[in-house]
């Protein structure tokens, strides 16, 4: 069986590589996406598009990894939320694949797109605007799944003391803004790149760097392999 110290490594490395990679991507190759001619800006930069849907595919895998790295342990402490905070972030990766799937399917239109010659106002435009939308709701609904899944964990390490306390709360209070940019742009009050949605997502973004780094230096507080021996 893995001793909790290495399930503590696992679950802040791939916290890290679900968070790090996909911000370097957006530094680095989201800008077509932004843009009001993101069709030809997509075709011109077709190797980077792949490489960012690829990127994407990555944070999904690391995102359910999180669950079952920390499901060891959580499990020692409270069954249930252990299992449930496995279960939500392992939809992640599905979801998060088919976000994917959906850059695909723009850097193919915005091919055809460029051979047409660009034409305005053409099905091409609006078949990419359809996947677009669709793209920015599941970026949205996607943090659905994340926030029970995180707040699960973040509840058993409060209560067993994984972690510090201080590190927890943040953690919740963290999910609640995180939640409140989810909801919004599920029925389309925020959009996924707005500003307000930016702001409303830093509060857990910066607090699960913190906890990575805190797990892969120093794991977890509790002995939890000695709580299993004494019940």
């Amino acid at each position: 069986m893995i001793d909790s110290k290495t399930c503590a490594r696992i679950a802040g490395l791939l916290l890290i590589l679900g968070t790090v990679p996909i911000l370097a991507a957006l530094a680095l190759w989201g800008g077509p996406l932004q843009s009001p001619d993101y069709l030809s800006l997509m075709s011109a930069n077709r190797l980077n598009m792949s490489l960012f849907a690829l990127t994407v595919v990555a944070m999904g895998l690391a995102c359910a990894g999180v669950g079952i790295a920390l499901y060891p342990v959580l499990k020692r402490h409270d069954p249930g939320l252990a299992l449930a905070s496995m279960g939500f972030r392992l939809m992640e990766g599905p979801l998060q694949m088919a976000t994917a799937v959906g850059f695909v399917a723009l850097i193919a239109v915005s091919r055809e797109f460029v051979k047409a010659g660009s034409p305005p106002d053409s099905l091409y435009q609006s078949a990419g605007a359809a996947i677009k939308s669709v793209n920015d709701w599941l970026s949205s609904a996607v943090a659905l799944p994340f926030c029970i899944g995180a707040a699960s964990y973040y509840v058993v390490f409060f209560r067993a003391r994984l972690v510090p306390r201080w590190l927890s709360a943040w953690g919740l209070a963290g999910i609640l803004g995180n939640l409140v940019a989810s909801i919004s742009g599920i029925v389309g009050l925020l959009e996924a790149s707005s500003p307000v949605h930016t702001m409303l997502c830093l509060p857990i973004l910066v607090q699960e760097l913190a906890l990575a780094v805190r797990l892969i230096v120093k794991g977890f507080d509790a002995p939890a392999d000695e709580n299993v021996q004494g019940r």
